[in-house]
């Protein structure tokens, strides 16, 4: 029997492949049989050509029926896409992703270089720990408004030569890391390997990639909060509020400065426990 083709984000054709699925279904905090119960519920609205991204769309729907928080865990991957349009968001969204893996972290610093003066998204330090020597690297950061966009090789190139010229009048910050919320392309892969360059995707490192990282250690962004709106989302970061433990931390008169009403801030909450607890 001739497998069904599903379409990717990038226009391309792959067989469909439930594993898939299932595999983020249960990365969501969902249960094997959760799981075959969401993928059991969508096959009837499977047809050929489908997007993968109306196939992940189908299952979040059928899950957030069952687990509100499992599916807003589920929709991560969109969730990163949300932070933009713009790519603010995202450079603050990576400064606490790197405080919760123990970093300190400062944001958008100009920082004079052997040449020029730079304008960095995030250096972050950290002290010695096990295994590891003390390190203060600077984070090139690239945000994309599709999953199906790639970084490429003149990013990797720009992100090295800046972090030249700043290492040039400033020593102490002894490594480069470029970000992205999507995939890198095989040449960017190359250049990072040869040169030093760290790299930060979506996927990449396999073990230590943005979606690992996220989940390990539960640093969500608000955005995976379904009720959440563009305003309310936009009064948050400019709180300095972008991951959904921040937002349960934060004291109720800070997020009422920010704009929030008592019933906004109790319906946010309410959805980020649920996210944060495997039973939800």
């Amino acid at each position: 029997m001739t497998a069904l083709l599903v379409q990717k984000a990038d226009g391309s054709l792959e067989p469909l492949n439930y594993e898939k699925v299932r595999d983020a279904l249960t990365r969501a905090g969902a249960s094997r049989g959760l799981a075959e119960e969401v993928i059991e519920s969508i096959q009837s609205s499977i047809h050929p050509g489908i997007t993968t991204s109306e196939i992940y769309s189908l299952a979040f729907s059928a899950l957030r029926e069952l687990r509100p928080g499992a599916a807003a865990r589920f929709a991560l991957k969109s969730a990163l896409l949300r932070l933009g349009p713009e790519g603010y968001p995202f450079e603050t969204f990576m400064g606490s992703l790197l405080k919760g893996r123990g970093y300190s972290t400062q944001l958008r610093q100009i920082v004079r270089g052997h040449c020029i003066s730079h304008e960095i998204d995030v250096i972050a330090t950290r002290p010695a720990i096990p295994g590891h020597a003390p390190t203060r690297a600077i984070v090139e950061c690239k945000f994309h408004n599709a999953s199906y966009m790639r970084c490429h090789a003149p990013s990797a190139l720009y992100s090295w030569a800046r972090f030249l010229d700043v290492q040039a009048a400033n020593p102490e910050i002894d490594s480069v890391w470029l970000a992205t919320n999507t995939k890198f392309t095989t040449d960017t892969i190359a250049y990072g390997d040869c040169m030093g360059l760290k790299l930060l995707g979506w996927s990449f490192p396999a073990e230590e990639s943005i979606q690992v990282r996220i989940e390990e250690h539960q640093l969500y962004p608000t955005t995976v909060l379904h009720a959440l709106n563009r305003r309310q989302f936009l009064q948050l970061h400019e709180a300095g509020i972008i991951l959904v433990k921040e937002l349960l931390d934060a004291p109720q008169e800070r997020l009422k400065e920010a704009g929030l009403s008592e019933h906004e801030i109790e319906k946010l909450q309410e959805q980020a426990r649920a996210v944060l607890s495997k039973k939800g």
